[in-house]
C-alpha cells in the first residue's frame, strides 16, 4: 500500500528549505514596498501633469481664434506669450530704471546747489532714500 512509505512522524525542515522561504518572503516585501513605490510615482506625475495644464491654459494667450487642442502647441504658445511678458516687463524696468537715475542726478544736482545732502532733498520731495 501507498500508505506504508509515508514516514511516520514530519521531518524537520531543511536549512534550505528555511532561507528559501525567508528570502522569498523578503522578495515579497521588497517587490510590495515597490509597488507602492511605482502607485506614488504615477499618482506625482498625474498630479505634475495636471499641474502643468493648469499652467499652460493660465498662460495661454488670449486670441480670438480658437486655441488648439495639441497640449504641446498650448504649451509652445503659452511659453511664447509668457517669454513676450517678461521682455514687456523688462523693457519697463529698463525705463523705470532710466527714469530714477535721472531723477537721482537731478537731486544730487539740487543738494549741491544747496549744500546739502541728498538725503534731505529726498525728504523734502517725500522719497524715501531706501527706494
Amino acid at each position: 500500500m501507498a500508505e506504508d512509505n509515508l514516514p511516520s512522524s514530519p521531518t524537520a525542515p531543511s536549512r534550505s528549505n528555511m532561507s528559501s522561504k525567508t528570502s522569498s518572503s523578503g522578495k515579497d516585501t521588497q517587490l510590495d514596498a515597490l509597488r507602492a513605490r511605482q502607485a506614488a510615482l504615477e499618482a506625482t506625475v498625474a498630479e505634475l501633469h495636471a499641474q502643468r495644464t493648469s499652467l499652460v491654459d493660465s498662460f495661454s494667450p488670449t486670441f480670438n481664434i480658437q486655441e488648439p487642442e495639441d497640449t504641446e502647441t498650448r504649451a509652445k504658445l503659452a511659453v511664447n506669450a509668457a517669454n513676450t511678458k517678461i521682455k514687456s516687463q523688462i523693457k519697463q524696468l529698463q525705463q523705470y530704471n532710466d527714469i530714477k537715475d535721472i531723477g537721482t542726478q537731478l537731486m544730487g544736482i539740487i543738494a549741491e546747489k544747496r549744500g546739502c545732502r541728498i538725503g534731505e532733498v529726498q525728504e523734502e520731495f517725500g522719497i524715501n532714500p531706501d527706494d
